[in-house]
Formats: C-alpha cells, structure tokens, sequence
C-alpha cells in the first residue's frame, strides 16, 4: 500500500510540477552606445555573456535596444524574477566587474540604474519572468505627483479588470520605482510582437479607465507626465540559463 502511495505521489509531481516561487525584482542598466562603436559593443557584451555562462551565472539577462524616442539607439539590459537579495549573492561579483570593464565599458557611457518591484496584481501577464520575451516592448513611465500613488493604484485596478476582458489585448505587466530615479514612478511594458499588433489593440491606460469616471479621475489626478518609447529584443545579447 504504501508503495502505491508513492508511487500515485512520483506520478503527480511528474504531470504537476512545483513551481519556484517567483521573485519581484526588476534590475534594468541604461547605456548609450558611443558613436561608431555598435559593433564593438555587440561583440565585446556578447563575449561577457561567454562569461556569464562560464561560471554558471543562474540569473538570466535581457537585453534590449531602444528603437524610438528620446533615447534611440540606447541599449538596456535587465535582470527580472528574482527576489532582491539574489543580486547580494550574485556570482563572483569582482570578476563580473572585471570582464565588464574590458569588454564593455570602453563602447559606451552609462546612463542610469534603476531597480523596480514587479506589481503582479496589477498586470494581466508576466512575459519577462515567465522568459518569454516578445519581440517589441512597448514602454510606458508615469511620473506622479507625490502622495497619489494609493489613488494611481486603483485606477490600475479597474484597468486590469477591463483588460480581463477586452479580446485581443496584450500582455501588460507593471513595475513600481524603488530606487534609482525621481519617485513616485512607474513602468508599464505591453508586450509587442510588430507594428501590425498596434492594429488590433493600441488603448492607453486613460482610454481603458474611460467608462469610469471616478478611476479615470483617480488617474488623470496623480500622473504628472508621462513618456513612451519602443524596445526591440535582442536574442544574441540575452543569457536566459
């Protein structure tokens, strides 16, 4: 009997598999690419992702170039699905620096390091932690008036439950600032396969919350600006171990 027991367990945990709990740390790095330096930097950040794998570095690396706005041209890449502590044991942290100072640092100029908290409440879908990057991200921040970030986060709310059920929308995942820029801010990714999916849906936040007056004014009362810009996903400078 208890043989079959543990027999009906191993057969169970084969067809449901646990699922490790997922981390709300999003870790980004902005740089801008020195002039005439693009290919250099490729091939120099593709060879300290050798390094990476080569000592085992279990944290995975997206990496990203902005393709419209302000900051065309500049690269991002991130660390996302961890819990915070992770980047306190990440893997032979000098030598990272080391290899990153040879093979990186001389083809650009850093911009800015921004560390945010995954909302998954408020997102309908997760593609970065779940590792399935889509090939354009569409991202949004909103800088607040100080002191509305209750009020913001309610208007999120009714958001979500129209996307639930809107046909056709996208993924949107959102984030909360914790540390690296002005506060309150926070990020919104809307997954994108191309151009044509702005075709079949291209609602912003206010347009959602539009058949509720008082989320709407929930929203339109805390967001002090906004600004978008276009992410393209580069597989061959990402590390998803």
């Amino acid at each position: 009997m208890i043989y079959r027991l543990l027999a009906v367990t191993v057969t169970l945990l084969l067809a449901f598999p646990v699922q490790a709990q997922q981390g709300l740390a999003a870790h980004f790095f902005v740089y801008r690419v020195n002039d005439g330096a693009q290919d250099k930097f490729e091939d120099g950040y593709r060879r300290h992702l050798g390094w990476h794998r080569s000592h085992h570095d279990p944290l995975v690396w997206y990496g990203w170039t902005v393709s419209d706005g302000e900051r065309n041209g500049y690269f991002i890449d991130a660390n996302v699905g961890e819990p915070f502590a992770a980047f306190d044991h990440r893997v032979d942290i000098s030598g990272d620096g080391a290899d990153f100072r040879i093979n990186v640092t001389p083809y650009v100029t850093p911009q800015a390091q921004l560390a945010y908290e995954l909302l998954p409440e408020l997102s309908t879908g997760t593609p970065l932690e779940s590792r399935k990057p889509t090939d354009t991200i569409q991202v949004t921040y909103f800088d607040l008036r100080p002191g509305t970030e209750a009020r913001f986060e309610r208007a999120l709310e009714t958001a979500h439950h129209v996307l639930a059920t809107t046909r056709n929308a996208p993924a949107h995942t959102w984030y909360r600032l914790i540390s690296g820029g002005e506060k309150p801010q926070y990020m919104l990714m809307v997954a994108r396969t191309n151009w044509s999916s702005y075709d079949v849906f291209r609602k912003d936040t206010a347009e959602l919350l539009a058949g509720d007056q008082n989320a709407l004014r929930d929203f339109t009362d805390a967001v002090r600006g906004s600004r978008t810009e276009s992410w393209q996903y580069h597989a061959d400078l990402s590390n998803l171990p």
